[in-house]
């Protein structure tokens, strides 16, 4: 399930998820305006989102309330339903077990649970629901903030309360003798539920504090873009996949729903012990293999949507602020009149360097961290859960990372009634983690193997490789494109978008219907060489054409410093024209200068072109 490569499968299908998304709430706000479809009252919601649905390239602005308006809801939408799916478990099978002599957990015979924790439980379940639903409408501008989020606080707490309530009775008043006593899967599992309930209700607290309190952003979930609200759906998706196994398959082969669940878990991520549970009849085998199928799309779905949101994402952002600290450095010891524009070029190349190189390691080691945590922490549960089977904590160390690689030998394996509750919840997060760490290793550790291999086959197996034909072999190559090259990185455009691949277009057309028109305009009316006003437009039209193929490109184009002369050269703002550095609106490390721009140096480039390009044809009508 680990997908190695950074820009996989698994991640142009989260991608691609999004932009289907966005295209559905296009034609949905296109037939309203045409009358097609009635008005809904959501609509400049709708139109909000698809604005933010390239927030993720945009400048990250960090904020102190962005935990609150976006990460905290978000988390809410994602646990809400696992802690909904925990609580049926946690009501599906009797709280207590009593075991045979001789026998363990796992044999051990149900004793039915007293009719008011039942009723409490279910009441428990309910509330659990309404709040979970409540939350969905609040997300979709179907029920008002200020009525859903109250109510979907207040629900969990009280579905949170009345579980903690029901396990401190019954470890209180249903304990049977120790020797042939336990509590079962549904007793853990309604543990587990409490606590995701209240930390849940907590978070939402915190975002209508910020909201109502402090004013910190509007009392709504409009924060939210449409990948993180995608991340959601396919958490409601996987949930309620996960649930429609476990039933299926735990009615078919004679397990509880408890352990279906189990099951179904080990079976979507892939990690298959062998030694626990296995479909033994020939109708489970055969629903199996649909089923396995559709829940690895899915898993890979959600851990795309969460690597795209915390890894990519999260590095633009840290990038971002490391290029302002870099910057801040420079200025301080900076006068942009004792400086050169190029050597102002080269301190934005460096700034620009180092921020990468921040970031880089920045997502290694808060990877690093996530991926010890789940690693040495699920180490500690296990070791306590497992005891009667005898594990040591070096042995839980070791069934933990067989885990987390998915590989799942069945030599070791959870068979206590905590133990596998804490397993389901645990895998869940423990894998997106480990994922998490293997594409931020492709930015580091894999580049060093992979420079390592070429260094070690330029001296061994490919000498042709050496000196001369080397260099050669560079030589014909745009210094852009072998520092790309280095960097491990490949420049694919992304035309699977159609809008992209039609702006492309539409710019490229427009560059060459402009270029003719001027050079049309200059054949019948010439004007004098010194002046050259058709044939600057004519040039400035030509390159937008050529840099409409640049747009979109991944990684983004960066251009040398020869290129970037050619570029000022036509908005007239070189030092060879006479025109001084500080007359310039912007500078290299300023402001409005492409280091802090919002979008790519191609976009920037293109936007300064095409005003240049608009005060040179209205100079030429007067």
């Amino acid at each position: 399930m680990n997908d190695l490569e950074l820009g996989g499968p698994l991640k142009e299908s989260a991608e691609d998820a999004e932009r289907t998304l966005v295209r559905r709430l296009g034609s949905t706000t296109t037939e309203e305006q045409q009358g097609l479809g009635s008005p809904s009252a959501s609509a400049a919601f709708r139109k909000q989102l698809r604005s933010e649905v390239d927030q993720k390239l945009a400048h990250p602005q960090p904020k102190r309330w962005w935990f609150t308006s976006t990460v905290f809801p978000l988390i809410a939408g994602t646990f809400g339903p696992l802690a909904n799916l925990f609580s049926v478990c946690a009501l599906v099978m009797t709280w207590r077990v009593r075991i045979p002599p001789g026998q363990t957990e796992a044999t051990a015979e149900r004793v039915p649970d007293p009719s008011w924790l039942i009723a409490v439980n279910a009441v428990s379940l309910v509330f659990a629901i309404a709040a979970n639903l409540l939350l969905l409408l609040n997300f979709a501008h179907r029920v008002r903030y200020a009525i859903a989020q109250p109510l979907t606080i207040v629900f969990w707490y009280i579905s949170s309360l009345l579980l903690l309530a029901l396990v401190v009775a019954a470890h209180k008043h249903l304990r049977l003798p120790p020797k042939n006593h336990a509590f079962s899967q549904s007793y853990y599992y309604g543990i587990i539920s409490a606590a995701l309930y209240f930390l849940i209700s907590t978070l939402l607290v915190w975002n209508a504090v910020g909201a109502y309190l402090f004013k910190a952003y509007p009392p709504s979930f409009m924060t939210l873009t449409i990948p993180q609200r995608t991340l959601m759906l396919q958490t409601i998706s996987y949930t309620l996949y996960l649930s429609l196994g476990a039933g299926i398959f735990s009615s078919l082969e004679g397990w509880s729903f408890v352990d279906g669940v189990y099951w179904a878990d080990l079976t979507l991520l892939t990690i298959g012990f062998g030694s626990d549970f296995s479909p033994k009849r020939q109708v489970s085998q055969g629903i199996l293999i649909p089923y396995a199928v559709g829940g690895v799309i899915m898993v890979g779905l959600v851990v795309g949507s969460v690597r795209g949101l915390f890894l990519e994402r999260g590095k633009s952002k840290v990038r971002n602020r490391a290029i302002h600290k870099e910057r801040k450095k420079i200025l301080k010891d900076l006068k942009c009149s004792d400086t050169d524009w190029k050597t102002e070029f080269e301190l934005m190349r460096s700034v620009q360097d180092a921020a990468n190189m921040n970031r880089r390691w920045w997502g290694l080691g808060t990877a690093l961290i996530a991926f010890l945590i789940v690693w040495f922490g699920g180490a500690i549960v296990f070791s306590h859960s497992e005891q009667d089977q005898g594990w040591t904590y070096f042995q839980s160390l070791y069934f933990t990372y067989v885990s987390l690689l998915t590989i799942g030998y069945g030599d070791y394996y959870p068979q206590s009634n905590f133990g596998k509750p804490f397993f389901v919840v645990w895998s869940l997060v423990a894998i997106p983690a480990v994922t998490i760490l293997i594409s931020s290793m492709g930015d580091t550790v894999v580049g060093w193997v992979k420079h390592g291999t070429l260094w070690v086959g330029q001296k061994t197996i490919l000498p042709e490789r050496h000196g001369k034909n080397m260099e050669k072999g560079l030589s014909s190559k745009s210094p852009d494109r072998v520092e790309r090259e280095a960097d491990g990185e490949k420049e694919l455009p992304r035309d699977v978008d159609p809008e992209l691949s039609g702006l492309r277009s539409d710019l490229s057309h427009l560059g060459h219907a402009i270029e003719h028109r001027e050079e049309t305009a200059e054949a019948i009316d010439p004007v004098p060489a010194e002046k050259g006003k058709h044939h600057l437009g004519a040039r400035i039209a030509k390159e937008i054409s050529n840099l409409a193929t640049d747009i979109g490109k991944e990684p983004p184009r960066k251009y040398d410093w020869d290129e970037w002369k050619s570029f000022l050269e036509l908005l007239g703002e070189t030092e060879d024209t006479g025109k001084e550095q500080e007359e310039v609106e912007w500078k290299w490390l300023g402001d409005d200068g492409p280091l802090l721009s919002a979008g790519t140096e191609t976009e920037w480039i293109m936007a300064r072109l095409c005003e240049h390009l608009q005060k040179v044809l209205l100079e030429e009508k007067e």
